[in-house]
């Protein structure tokens, strides 16, 4: 028998025809509401997609047919998705209200130096959060902070929004790392870190994909999971975060000073982002951060590096070169 009815089913869609979120995908829709997985992935599957059709046509279409607890599914995912609508009316006004000693997320930024006005543009958020914060006009960390401690109260969280509030309301620094560019054990942001979360949203095979077309050398399990990418699909990886990247320039001028004076002293790009911790994405973040800086750097895998700097050393032994 149906979790939901068609009554249930046409009060939902009238409801989602107003949506902010009715354009947004439902796969991201799914893995904010930390929910089951929406099993299709297509460019079109969005709300909209089915907001045109009855209960009766919904349970015919392609993608659901001889299976209603599919349309179950996609019904739990639009009715929770609605919970972000509702309560957002007279929010702005509360937020605008909430003081710091009254907010234990914006205690815990002050104890670690983290700017109340960094933007959530550099953090590491699923479509699906962007979407909340950019529908009530939160562009910082300290907003963000603000109106997850009034929703809190309101509705039921989850995904990354959830951790993210968990996170900060705890002081979890580990887990604040995960969105923010954060280095567990110090203060405040950190540009390497910074650009070194921009990959990190993509699906992890794409991020190995990037890495290893970068010439970084995986080891075997990665190397297996990563997506083969084609040359067309790689520039469209690096287009879409190049203009992050130059936003993390912009915000941490003095570590990209630094950075720059450590180049120029004979540093290297590897060495500066040893610090992210995970091979696929300092690998991304040598090769986006050195095209920010018109230095374009290829990776290179250790044994061909290794080899560069040998062939060197003996030509300068024998004259030669």
């Amino acid at each position: 028998m149906a979790k939901f009815t068609s009554t249930e089913w046409d009060e939902i869609r009238k409801k989602f025809r107003h949506s902010i979120m009715a354009d947004t995908s439902l796969v991201s829709l799914a893995q904010n509401l930390d929910t089951q997985e929406w099993p299709h992935s297509g460019e079109d599957e969005k709300p909209s997609k089915y907001m045109d059709f009855t209960y009766d046509e919904l349970l015919m279409m392609p993608e659901i047919a001889g299976k209603t607890e599919r349309a179950d599914h996609l019904m739990g995912i639009l009715k929770e998705t609605l919970a972000f609508d509702d309560p957002f009316g007279d929010m702005v006004a509360e937020v605008e209200k909430t003081s710091a000693k009254d907010n234990p997320i914006l205690k815990t930024l002050a104890r670690l130096s983290i700017p109340e006005d960094y933007p959530l543009l550099l953090a590491n958020f699923s479509e699906g959060t962007r979407v909340v914060c950019s529908s009530e006009g939160i562009k910082t960390i300290g907003e963000f902070a603000n109106l997850g401690q009034q929703m809190a109260t309101r509705v039921v969280l989850g995904g990354d929004f959830r951790n993210a509030l968990n996170a900060l309301t705890h002081g979890d620094e580990e887990g604040i790392g995960q969105f923010l560019p954060y280095r567990k054990g110090s203060t405040g942001l950190h540009l390497a870190e910074a650009i070194g979360l921009i990959p990190a949203g993509l699906p992890r095979p794409e991020q190995l994909g990037l890495a290893k077309a970068y010439g970084a050398r995986l080891n075997a399990a990665d190397a297996a999971a990563a997506r083969t990418l084609t040359k067309d699909q790689v520039e469209k990886h690096e287009t879409m975060m190049r203009a992050t990247v130059a936003s993390a320039f912009e915000w941490f001028k003095d570590e990209k000073a630094a950075l720059l004076k450590t180049l120029g002293d004979g540093g290297t790009y590897e060495r500066y982002f040893v610090v992210i911790n995970d091979p696929a994405r300092e690998a991304i973040a040598v090769r986006l951060a050195s095209a920010a800086l018109k230095d374009v750097v290829t990776v290179k895998p250790a044994a061909q590096t290794s080899a560069v700097k040998k062939g060197g050393f003996f030509s300068r032994m024998f004259g030669k070169g």
